[in-house]
């Protein structure tokens, strides 16, 4: 090979080596603020549809990263439920977690919903460590939370996702403390077509669900559903409560929320019938 190629090719593997290095270290130094960012993302979706008054939203997006984090440690409560219905502590989480080398101040850091994605991604292995299969070690946990400010509930608020037209969208509902009326509801991530089943995250779609019932007048869960067209062209006063207008050229994503939101409630509804009690 000529002098000159070989001068050519060090310089290359020299450069690569380099930029390598400099996107590591950048990375490691910007691993911080990048989970902070995530972290406030959730917070302010969980937030926005709590029953926050407008005012206090708005004084909300000008405070720092750190102030919106504690409103949300001080006034909102996080809560695991498995697939008995029964709270599980947090520290059970971290004590399984642990087994797999985690350390305690890591564990400490993460909200509570950090814990729980880590945990279900960990499932296979954490059931490995206790001899068992994944179906009979998962406790299918679930993630409520709780605005309380004072220590009253003002809202329950509950993850929601599944598949709309093109792939999942990601939201958060809010039950008002009868855990029947619908506070709010938020879309915060889909890919759904702009001006069709992308309009599922504007807010003259999402206000419509505001007020509407998840039980029906004898106490049975019915949910809430999105019908093709308007609901007052379709239904009786009577049962209005559970049907808002569909989204014109949105059909499947309107039936994809329709189907994952009935999922979701009901998923909860057994636990959320013995705070009804």
């Amino acid at each position: 090979m000529p002098r000159t190629r070989i001068y050519v090719f060090a310089f290359a593997l020299l450069v690569s080596a380099l930029v390598s290095i400099g996107l590591a270290f950048a990375s490691t130094l910007l691993r911080d603020d990048q989970l902070q960012s995530a972290r406030l993302y959730v917070i302010k979706n969980i937030i926005a549809v709590s029953g926050f008054s407008k005012e206090a939203l708005e004084k909300l997006t000008q405070k720092d990263a750190n102030t919106t984090i504690k409103i949300f440690h001080d006034q909102f409560e996080s809560k695991f439920i498995n697939k008995a219905n029964e709270e599980v502590s947090p520290e059970w989480l971290k004590t399984e977690l642990k087994k797999l080398g985690y350390a305690t101040e890591e564990l400490e850091a993460m909200e509570a919903f950090e814990l729980i994605n880590i945990f279900n991604s960990k499932l296979a292995l954490l059931a490995n460590a206790t001899n068992k299969k994944v179906e009979e070690y998962d406790p299918q946990l679930k993630l409520l939370f709780l605005y309380k400010p004072k220590d009253k509930v003002i809202s329950y608020i509950i993850p929601i996702e599944g598949y709309g037209l093109w792939d999942m969208i990601y939201g958060y509902v809010a039950l008002k403390p009868d855990l029947n009326t619908i506070q709010d509801i938020r879309f915060h991530k889909h890919q759904e077509t702009p001006g069709l089943g992308g309009e599922c995250s504007e807010p003259w779609f999402t206000n419509m669900f505001k007020g509407k019932k998840i039980l029906n007048s004898t106490g049975d869960f019915v949910s809430v559903a999105i019908v093709k067209g308007k609901a007052n062209d379709l239904y009786a006063s009577t049962d209005l409560n559970h049907y808002v207008d569909g989204i014109s050229g949105g059909t499947i994503t309107s039936k994809g929320i329709t189907k994952f939101l009935r999922e979701d409630l009901s998923s909860y509804n057994v636990y959320f019938k013995t705070i009804r009690k």
